[in-house]
């Protein structure tokens, strides 16, 4: 025991540090890689050019260990925060401080479940959209000689614009209302044909199918086209059981093309009851203004004062009269 040499806390502290570093450049001669699963986290900042420092994220416990990846391995995955992703890369360890941190250097990232990031950026991006629109509702058009914009499939089988105007019947003539086909499979054509609308009033309407050929009623780009449209908007999309965000969007939802139809001839029918019950409410008052003024410049009869004196003096004359007779006769 004599003969151990005495240290002071500081060279305590060094010998401490040397002995971390040695054991943090062991994990250096740790040559086969690890293959770990779990959720990206955000970027944290750091003073690193060349890595990211992020987590990656047990979902089911919470547990995150930090990941070093470079920007282009990052961005050759296509993968951001939230993402499932398998990493593989080395285990190593860094000291700081006298603090040792597990590190694990990314050598490659893939998504770990394509099909349910595809479904995740989806249901997020459609979030978004929704986030940012601005809808309020428009009232059916009080214009008598409304005019009406039919977008619907072009497939030559595709009957629906037919049982649309058998349910509008023939109150509407045929100048009043511009048919535009275009393909219900095309988001972006059915934006821009929602786009072109420069009637009062705009129907949107296909056949029932499967509900995978819905999807498209539920796309951002036939959401916002919807919801910034200035007309009156009818949707007329499948059958009852065929339901999309779309429905949200719209001043009226119809269960069928047909259904659209006879709601548009409802409300014109309606539309036009009022104006005439307004038209002849209208007309009355016309005719009492007209009696009133009539009656108001009518020649005026005999004042009050005229009338009892002519009354006095035919009763005087009536006294007098019977007051001489019985003396001539």
């Amino acid at each position: 025991m004599a003969s151990l040499p005495v240290l002071s806390p500081l060279q305590v502290q060094d010998l401490f540090t040397a002995r971390l570093d040695e054991i943090c450049g062991q994990f250096e001669e740790w040559g086969f890689p690890l293959v770990v699963a779990g959720q990206l986290g955000d970027v944290a900042p750091n003073a690193y050019r060349k890595y990211y420092q992020l987590p990656l994220i047990d979902p089911q416990l919470g547990t995150s260990i930090a990941l070093e990846a470079t920007k282009s391995i990052l961005a050759a995955a296509d993968v951001r925060a939230g993402d499932y992703v398998r990493v593989t890369g080395f285990l190593r360890a860094r000291h700081l401080r006298g603090q040792v941190a597990l590190r694990f250097e990314a050598l490659a990232v893939d998504p770990y479940d394509p099909g349910r990031q595809k479904v995740d950026r989806a249901e997020k991006s459609l979030l978004d959209v929704l986030r940012g629109l601005s809808w309020e509702f428009h009232p059916y058009p009080e214009r008598r000689e409304a005019r009406l914009l039919l977008i619907h499939s072009a497939s030559s089988n595709a009957l629906v614009a037919e049982d649309f105007l058998q349910g509008l019947g023939g109150g509407w003539r045929s100048e009043r209302i511009r048919s535009l086909p275009v393909a219900m499979t095309d988001p972006h054509r059915i934006a821009d044909a929602v786009g072109t609308c420069r009637e009062d009033i705009i129907v949107l309407i296909r056949g029932g199918g499967d509900m995978s050929e819905f999807a498209v009623f539920e796309h951002p780009l036939v959401l916002e086209a919807l919801a910034t449209c200035q007309a009156h908007r009818v949707l007329g999309v499948g059958h009852t059981a065929n339901r999309t965000l779309a429905e949200r969007l719209v001043d009226h939802a119809a269960t069928t093309p047909a259904d659209a139809g006879h709601y548009i001839r409802r409300m014109s029918g309606r539309l036009w009851q009022q104006q005439e019950e307004a038209r002849a409410q209208q007309e009355e008052i016309v005719a009492l203004r007209e009696s009133a003024a009539s009656m108001a410049v009518a020649p005026p009869g005999p004042a009050l004062g005229t009338r009892l004196r002519n009354a006095l003096i035919l009763l005087g004359l009536g006294l007098l009269l019977g007051w001489l007779l019985p003396r001539f006769f």
